[in-house]
């Protein structure tokens, strides 16, 4: 993902600002996290939007140096943020595998993935000054992670099947889509642009993130394992709710799907399995014209916002052409 969009130089000052954040932590939680994060790097796409939006806004300006470093400030913080989120997550559902590799809690135990995530979320947050404004931007979309993480949690627990279409998309949103949102803001914060970030551009964001994880989930029931990262199927074994599910359950296998999906986690049995893969695969349509709504959504508005452009603001108008590739590809990918 980084290497499409980012120039070696952002890649390089990413890297570099990561280990030197990570090298602050105690040992032996250093070298656990350490081997985590930049030995086992994921696509990087949160910190990555972060930077390259505060380097389009701030192309010739004289204080493009002071805002690139605080953008790579705000981009850390969000890169450890997000791989605690992985490594509580990959806890609680028991996955196996993240990014081709054992996951945290396969190498060190659930003890160590409970405790390093708890200390790795404390420490992010001691990145940013007290006074800084991306501080309460960071709190609040972190706070709003959690309450998404929190709903379908709860949704597995309760073996919650009531749900609406909205539910579905409400979890993506909150998870996934509203962190997307908030990177764009906290770039064009660094870049002193805030009257970029819009009421209509957070929309716009939101509903790109959406067609993300959509997309997200599509590989997970259609993608090649080898290029995913994932267990493929996983999602299917920790019951998650997502749009397949949602279809799925409009189908005349509901009540077989609702009793394989309340099995524990890594219980169900290849047959099983592929009985709902192949329900899902009857849904994929459905699924996919979600997905592509979403999308049409986001690029149709950042459209329209950068028509609205003052004809001079070309760092703006700059940002809004990536941005539009951007969800193109978030659409497109395969892993």
């Amino acid at each position: 993902m980084a290497q499409k969009f980012l120039d070696p130089e952002i890649l390089e000052n990413l890297e570099i600002r990561l280990h030197k954040a990570v090298n602050q932590l105690p040992s032996p939680i250093r070298e656990r996290i350490f081997q985590f994060i930049c030995s086992m790097k994921g696509k990087q796409l949160r910190p990555s939007l972060i930077a390259l939006t505060t380097k389009f806004l701030v192309d010739g300006e004289d204080y493009q140096e002071e805002a690139m470093e605080r953008s790579y400030t705000s981009a850390v913080v969000i890169e450890l943020l997000h791989n605690m989120t992985l490594i509580h997550d990959d806890l609680i559902d028991n996955a196996p595998v993240r990014r081709g590799n054992d996951s945290f809690h396969i190498v060190h135990g659930s003890d160590r993935a409970l405790h390093d995530g708890d200390v790795l979320h404390a420490f992010a947050l001691t990145l940013i000054k007290a006074a800084d404004p991306s501080l309460d931007i960071i709190l609040d979309y972190a706070y709003k992670v959690g309450i998404g993480n929190a709903i379908e949690l709860e949704d597995r627990l309760t073996e919650n099947f009531t749900f609406d279409q909205a539910h579905i998309i409400q979890i993506m949103e909150l998870k996934t889509a509203i962190v997307f949102a908030g990177c764009v803001r906290l770039g064009c914060l660094a870049a002193r642009r805030e009257d970029i970030f819009t009421q209509r551009l957070e929309k716009a964001i939101i509903s790109a993130g959406i067609a993300f994880q959509i997309q997200d989930d599509y590989l997970d029931i259609l993608g090649n394992p080898e290029t995913f990262g994932k267990v493929q199927y996983w999602d299917i074994q920790e019951s998650k709710r997502n749009l397949f599910l949602y279809y799925a359950l409009q189908t005349k296998m509901a009540d077989r799907i609702k009793e394989i999906y309340n099995k524990p986690i890594g219980q169900k049995t290849k047959e099983e399995i592929q009985l709902i893969l192949d329900v899902f695969r009857s849904v994929n349509d459905q699924v996919r014209e979600v997905r592509d709504y979403y999308s049409k959504l986001a690029i149709t508005e950042l459209s329209a916002i950068q028509n609205e452009l003052d004809d001079n603001d070309e760092n703006a108008a700059a940002l809004f052409d990536f941005l539009i590739v951007l969800v193109k590809y978030l659409v497109e990918r395969e892993k």
